[in-house]
């Protein structure tokens, strides 16, 4: 009867061993499987700020000056990720010599790709485990395609209009932030603001050699997701 009782409580002792070893190994698997995002996205839509000889000013004449972002994240992981950008919109701007020059202005559409290299520059979780705002650094390069026009005025008394129509290339480098929340699982809001460096001082058409390349300020806000 003992060597019973012994062999029985030996199975019960054994049983409980492997149902908790059995349920630990779930619980992390589920948890690993959670935490594993391969691919993310956002799309914005906000407004740009031309930064160069020929600047936009606050002027009703020029606004809105839009633009339309497409974004998608790779990570690697938690922290690191390659992000592919798809960005067209519209620039405008003037000079403000005073009449000491010829009046200026120009007005492109432009599109933009980049590849990108994107840190997160802060925890998605509090201690407590609650999602809260995380903030990106992007640093990255890309090429820039503008429709660009550039109108002189030179004598508006007497209608003398000097007008250029030019297609613009350009190598771009692109610096900025992202501070992304996500209200779900799957998706929530992004806001963006990128700074982006050309390689050329054309691309408003004219060149000031006391300037450096020209600049382009993009702010932006919208839906970010998970693709899984």
């Amino acid at each position: 009867m003992k060597k019973t009782l012994l062999l029985v409580l030996i199975f019960i002792c054994s049983t409980h061993v492997i149902a908790q070893k059995k349920s630990k190994f779930n619980t992390v698997d589920k948890n690993a499987t959670k935490r594993e995002i391969k691919w993310n996205g956002s799309f914005s839509y906000g407004t740009t700020l031309f930064i160069g000889d020929l600047n936009q000013f606050s002027s009703e004449k020029y606004l809105p000056n839009v633009a339309l972002a497409i974004k998608f994240n790779k990570e690697f992981n938690s922290k690191s990720a390659l992000q592919l950008a798809i960005i067209a919109g519209k620039s405008t701007g003037e000079n403000d010599f005073e009449g000491l020059l010829p009046l200026q202005t120009f007005r492109s559409q432009y599109l933009k790709s980049y590849l990108a290299y994107r840190r997160a520059i802060s925890p998605s979780e509090n201690k407590k485990g609650k999602t809260i705002p995380q903030l990106h650094l992007v640093i990255g390069a890309g090429y820039y395609y503008g429709n660009t026009y550039n109108t002189q005025y030179i004598n508006p008394d007497e209608a003398l209009v000097l007008n250029l129509h030019q297609d613009v290339w350009s190598f771009v480098f692109p610096t900025g932030l992202e501070l992304s929340y996500y209200i779900q699982d799957e998706w929530g809001t992004v806001i963006s603001v990128t700074n982006n460096l050309f390689s050329k001082d054309t691309i408003d058409l004219y060149k000031d050699n006391s300037n450096g390349p020209d600049h382009q300020l993009i702010i932006n806000l919208g839906l970010c997701y998970k693709f899984n």
